[in-house]
């Protein structure tokens, strides 16, 4: 006669402990559409390690192809992360250029968006975190929701804003899934 296996208690704990979490992170996982506008390639970079990021905390990260007001309609979106340098005057870069003029001229029903804003800036200039203040301001004026203030990186101060955004952006996902 064999004996029967015992899964030792410490095993099964571990396995309840993993199923739990997994529900958890079911449960919690958001849809965050992550859009971004770049002149030298950091705000690319930040966005990409904010991807990584938001992909390692078990959410789903669409980045639209074209970045356009279509995009921010899909009513799924649970969160928008802008994340966006400024131009030398103040401007939102070329490649977000299109999303924006989208916003304040087509002016889509986005009340459902919940929204971050990550700028990147040069403080040594006259508008400082132009593009990313730009973004906020339409994003507010047509109903999203701001759950945070924008995360202003001065690059006199922060030389790697990519070991910032991150942790910020999903903190402040987090904090406002948990007191939802």
């Amino acid at each position: 006669m064999e004996r029967e296996k015992k899964i030792p208690c410490e095993a099964n704990a571990l396995r309840a402990m993993l199923a739990i979490s997994r529900i958890y992170r079911a449960r919690n996982m958001a849809k965050v559409l992550l859009t971004t506008g770049s002149v030298f390639g950091a705000a690319l970079l930040t966005a990409d390690e904010i991807e990584t990021a938001l992909h390692d905390a078990s959410h789903e990260v669409i980045r639209p192809d074209p970045q356009s007001a279509d995009a921010l309609s899909d009513e799924s979106v649970d969160y928008l992360v802008v994340c966006t340098s400024t131009t030398g005057s103040g401007d939102v870069p070329d490649d977000l250029l299109t999303l924006y003029t989208g916003l304040r001229t087509e002016y889509p029903r986005i009340t459902h968006l919940q929204y971050l804003v990550v700028a990147l800036g040069d403080s040594s200039y006259d508008h400082f975190c132009g593009g990313g203040v730009t973004m906020d301001e339409a994003l507010a004026d047509l109903g999203a929701t701001q759950i945070k203030p924008p995360l202003k990186l001065d690059a006199l101060e922060v030389t790697e804003p990519e070991e910032i955004a991150p942790d910020w952006v999903v903190n402040a996902i987090a904090e406002h899934q948990a007191s939802g």
